[in-house]
């Protein structure tokens, strides 16, 4: 009975690799990527006679790994989007609580600084209100500082990210072109059987990869799996594997970019191509967060330095000088270098100051030139060509009111030249104050107003005032001396006299109610001098403008000063300092909410496409241990029909001893 004993010896080492595998099986259930397998039997060819075909056993065709490639996929894909986010949103929440920190954030020391030159107003010969404006002037520029620092130390935490993110891809990209190798060659030796141990491992290398940068793959014919990234940049292609760089950007030594490397050493540029995984993350922080966030607080800064120092300058201070600038930029008042690509082959150097805070954004700009006379202006905030230029003779001066600032060029740039402009990005940072003494303050107005004593009409001068920001030469106007005013009924109006010669159109039966002048109708150097008139003068009534030197309890200036925190000037002309922070605050944290939001939503994905995967591929180890018994009792029953075999055959050799 030889073939009764083939037919159990197959059904004994079939089911003893099924309870192989089942035991396979549990002593994974908790290895990190493996997949159950599941031991396939087919009848052995049946063996043909005359009464027809009788069976032979049965065989192992295959143990099958119980796998889903859309399922695979589904995970990785939204593995890679969930790091994205959970990276993003681990850095955005920093931010918001920065800035939004009632002790920490901008806004307490604002109001702080505000109150104090309102101080200076109500009292402005105090030195103690003095003092305790600059005080809270200095606060003010060291929590911008402040701010900025820990913004920087942020952009360090990127750039160390992106470093060992790259490190770790690099790494995963080796591990799975020589788990290729390995996969081809058990294929090759199995006869094309597939060695699911190490597909699981691949398979798990390949989702630690989408965790930190977004993949795609394709399988080639041999077992081998091509991975790519980004858009399509190669890291595996069978056994072959490609690397990244981490690089300085072309612009700023500090910010960090990511370039495939070639034998030559750093190639192209991918960072635009990484939008997901952990590195997406974090250099979408860097772009949409961060770096809005720093130029934001910089255009804050440059507002708030530019408009009081206009102000300052229109006032006197205890020691009868014009105001000086009461904030600087490191000694630089809005002036900075552009960043210069490193790929630049020209020696043109750009420069760039600012021309009108009200109109600066919180964006960076690039120049650039395709030709060397031609130059084009992008606002990188949103991709918008600002404008086009061709300065012809340099060195070139080129205006941009729309955004507030204008550039020079030295010489001509060469072609496929280009330059990056941060016109807000350092001004929080580079911010202090320039002013140590008390007397130094310019709380008085420049100019007073007097009536003679002589005058025997109603007419009174009012309202007396220096425009910031105008043409006028405040030195000039204090050097040339009082400017007076005598009222002639035969002009009808007034006679100027001492700095001015001139006379000013009155007539006491239009003009009683009120009449406004500006001085620079008479004089451009005077442009911006503003006053009234009112009443009825008579024949030599006279007023005197003039220097107002020793107006120590005079406000003027502190009034215009103070009043500055209620004014919108930022945004053109629509936001004060306070609701632009506000502003900034308030798009931080509506990012950052939406972030978790979106976090919590993806974070749900997972977990779903992971209990799917897991119906499929996932160890059960009820289920196992129900094969195992069933296994068990196939392998106990194929010993019996051996031992049944052995019997029959016994008893045959028996029989023929006889």
């Amino acid at each position: 009975m030889p073939d009764i004993l083939s037919t159990g010896v197959s059904g004994l080492l079939a089911f003893q690799r099924s309870l192989a595998t089942t035991s396979h099986n549990i002593s994974n259930v908790n290895t990190e990527g493996y997949s159950r397998q599941r031991t396939n039997l087919s009848t052995r060819i049946p063996e043909p006679t005359g009464a027809g075909f009788i069976g032979t056993g049965v065989k192992v065709s295959s143990v099958e790994r119980m796998y889903d490639q859309f399922l695979s996929d589904q995970l990785r894909t939204y593995t890679s989007s969930l790091t994205k986010l959970d990276a993003f949103h681990g850095l955005s929440s920093q931010v918001d609580n920065l800035l939004a920190d009632a002790n920490a954030g901008l806004a307490p020391s604002l109001q702080q600084f505000f109150n104090a030159l309102q101080g200076v107003a109500d009292n402005p010969s105090s030195i103690p209100a003095r003092e305790v404006l600059l005080s809270q002037a200095e606060s003010l520029t060291h929590r911008f500082q402040a701010i900025d620092q820990r913004l920087a130390a942020l952009r360090d935490v990127v750039n160390t990210s992106v470093t060992n993110t790259v490190n770790d891809i690099n790494t995963l990209s080796q591990s799975i072109a020589n788990i290729n190798q390995s996969i081809v060659l058990a294929q090759a030796q199995a006869g094309g059987q597939q060695p699911n141990d190490l597909l699981d491992q691949r398979d798990l290398l390949v989702r630690q990869l989408a965790e930190r940068v977004p993949v795609t793959t394709v399988m080639q014919d041999n077992g081998a799996l091509n991975v790519f990234i980004g858009n399509g940049q190669v890291m595996v292609l069978g056994m072959d594997y490609n690397q990244l760089d981490v690089v300085p950007s072309d612009y700023d030594s500090f910010t960090l970019q990511v370039a495939l490397r070639t034998s030559a050493g750093p190639g192209p540029d991918v960072t635009n191509f990484l939008n997901g995984g952990t590195i997406g993350g974090l250099l979408a922080f860097r772009k949409e967060m961060l770096e809005p966030a720093q130029n934001a607080l910089g255009r804050i800064a440059i507002g708030i330095a530019e408009t009081l120092n206009d102000q300052h300058r229109q006032g006197l201070d205890l020691n009868n000088q014009l105001g000086l600038d009461f904030f600087g930029f490191s000694g630089v008042t809005a002036l900075a270098t552009a960043a210069a690509s490193s790929r630049n082959t020209g020696a043109a150097t750009v420069t760039y100051d600012i021309t009108d805070v009200s109109a600066l954004t919180a964006s960076d700009y690039r120049i650039s030139t395709s030709d060397g006379t031609n130059y084009t202006l992008t606002r990188l905030s949103d991709n918008t060509v600002v404008g086009t230029y061709a300065p012809g003779a340099y060195p070139a001066t080129i205006d941009v009111p729309s955004e507030g600032f204008s550039f020079s060029l030295d010489v001509a740039a060469a072609a496929g030249d280009s330059f990056e402009l941060r016109p807000t990005r350092s001004a929080a940072r580079d911010i202090n104050l320039l002013i140590s003494d008390t007397k130094a303050i310019a709380a008085a107005a420049p100019l007073r107003a007097t009536e003679s004593i002589a005058n025997l009409g109603s007419a009174q001068i009012s309202a007396l005032d220096t425009t910031a920001g105008a043409t006028t030469d405040l030195a000039t106007v204090l050097a040339g001396g009082a400017v007076t005013m005598t009222y002639d009924s035969t002009v009808p109006g007034y006679v100027l006299g001492g700095a001015l010669a001139g006379n000013l159109a009155y007539n006491p039966a239009t003009d009683s109610a009120g009449k406004s002048f500006d001085l620079g109708a008479i004089d451009p150097d005077y442009a911006g001098i503003t006053f009234r008139l009112s009443g009825v003068p008579l024949d030599g009534d006279s007023f005197t403008i003039s220097a107002n030197y020793d107006g120590v309890g005079d406000n003027g200036n502190a009034l215009k000063l103070a009043a500055i925190d209620g004014t919108p000037i930022l945004a053109g002309g629509t936001s004060t300092f306070q609701t632009a922070y506000g502003q900034m605050v308030s798009n931080v944290g509506a990012r950052t909410h939406q972030a978790s939001i979106d976090l919590g939503a993806q974070q749900t994905m997972v977990t779903q496409a992971q209990q799917a995967l897991e119906s499929v591929s996932g160890v059960n180890l009820d289920e196992e241990a129900a094969n195992m018994l069933r296994f068990q009792q196939a392998y106990q029953a194929n010993a019996q029909v051996i031992n049944i075999a052995q019997s029959l055959f016994d008893t045959l050799l028996n029989a023929v001893r006889r």
